[in-house]
């Protein structure tokens, strides 16, 4: 399995910022023959390849539509496949149609012309690592907590689509198949690759909000070393913590709100931030509120640099801080979250 993560932060699913407890897994395709990564996640790290269209999901609304996925199977620029994770897995996607927004986590296969068996081999492949991997990450079981979307359809809780069923029996293969296979991939995955529960060693009762301390800090999927890493945070970032594990060495560790994984909540690495503070931020501003992009502002709080031709210009305020970025302020007109001391008003 090749595993990326780009959260898709400015599609309006993600801003709507509402958490599930995941009970399933849905298996979409995506009905166009494209199997490019690059048509529905950007370039972030040079290896997807450039959208010349912009036509991406990192937008407030994908060609006019509410939709968001946890995560796309495709072709990355130099011909392999990756899977991409475009949202934290316990947020609530926009893929189903239906009731199973609020209890599967949703991943799209990029579908080709239907024909090339390598390719689907491939995808194939992947997917049911992928999936191995989360019903170990949720405790779920495979022979019935997988279904593609068209099963869904059967069942009431998803929209009128066809796929995967449309594609797979030209490969000989089915759901059925597909669970089967998940299930024996299963017994070769190391518990290392699953975090463990929040709710089998529970230590905080309310979330509360941490400041990084170090320039940056590991993310891992479970509550020690031991787990791999699955993404980085950076210095003076804040993150709300849902959980925490005191582990088998006797160390204190942390579960993020976004679904990213655990961090070392050694208290050389990060500190209590101050929700009072947070509060008080959130209390200078107005929904509504017009304000300015300072001359001096260089980066947006997502990490893109902010170009100079939106410097300077009046924008309007529809967000004031998340826990992600309890200091940002989401301006209507660009889409974007600007922290607040970049900003005049």
């Amino acid at each position: 399995m090749n595993l990326k993560q780009y959260f898709l932060t400015k599609n309006e699913c993600y801003q709507r910022n509402v958490y599930i407890t995941v009970k399933g897994l849905m298996l979409h395709s995506t009905g166009a023959n494209n199997p490019n990564l690059k048509r529905y996640v950007p370039n972030f790290d040079g290896t997807i390849g450039d959208n010349q269209y912009g036509n991406h999901w990192d937008t407030f609304q994908p060609g006019g539509r509410q939709v968001c996925v946890h995560g796309f199977i495709g072709k990355l620029e130099d011909g392999s496949i990756a899977t991409v994770q475009t949202l934290p897995w316990n947020m609530k996607g926009w893929h189903a149609g239906g009731d199973a927004n609020a209890t599967h986590i949703g991943v799209e296969i990029c579908e080709d012309d239907l024909t090339n068996a390598d390719y689907f081999n491939k995808v194939y492949t992947e997917a049911v690592e992928l999936f191995a991997y989360l019903c170990k990450e949720f405790n779920l079981n495979p022979l019935t907590n997988i279904i593609c979307h068209s099963e869904g359809a059967s069942k009431g809780i998803a929209s009128n689509h066809s796929d995967v069923m449309h594609w797979f029996p030209k490969h000989g293969k089915s759901m059925d198949t597909f669970r089967a296979d998940v299930q024996n991939k299963m017994g070769n995955i190391s518990n290392s690759t699953s975090s463990v529960p929040v709710e089998n060693n529970p230590v905080s009762s309310t979330d509360y909000l941490v400041k990084i301390k170090v320039d940056t800090l590991n993310v891992r999927s479970g509550d020690s070393t031991d787990y791999p890493v699955t993404t980085t945070v950076k210095k003076n970032e804040i993150y709300t913590i849902v959980g925490e594990s005191v582990n088998k060495y006797g160390n204190k560790w942390g579960k993020l709100k976004s679904g990213a994984g655990w961090i070392s909540l050694g208290s050389e690495y990060v500190e209590p931030y101050n929700t009072n503070q947070v509060n008080s931020t959130n209390k200078e501003l107005s929904v509504g509120n017009k304000v300015k992009i300072k001359s001096s502002a260089s980066k947006y709080c997502t990490g893109e640099n902010i170009p100079g031709s939106i410097k300077g210009k009046t924008y309007t305020v529809q967000q004031i801080g998340t826990s992600k970025y309890p200091n940002g302020i989401l301006l209507k007109e660009i889409i974007s979250w600007v922290d607040k001391n970049d900003l005049e008003y």
